[in-house]
């Protein structure tokens, strides 16, 4: 998932609307590599990024072994 940053509407998933503050993609839909490093560059027509970093997922603390023998 990535943040949206700037608004824009997705071709890609039937002219959905994404806001600034969405994440991406929203259901049904999955991200493609190729078109999520597309606009997520400003090397397009409206010369502006489109989606920031990936949103990791918080997954549930476990607790970590200690690496280190002691």
């Amino acid at each position: 998932m990535y943040e949206v940053i700037n608004d824009f509407y997705e071709k890609h998933h039937k002219n959905t609307l994404y806001k600034k503050g969405d994440t991406y993609p929203k259901e049904p839909y999955k991200a493609d590599p190729k078109r999520v490093e597309y606009l997520q560059k400003d090397k397009n027509d409206y010369k502006m990024p489109f989606l920031g970093e990936e949103i990791k997922k918080e997954s549930k603390k476990k607790s970590s072994k200690s690496e280190s023998k002691e």
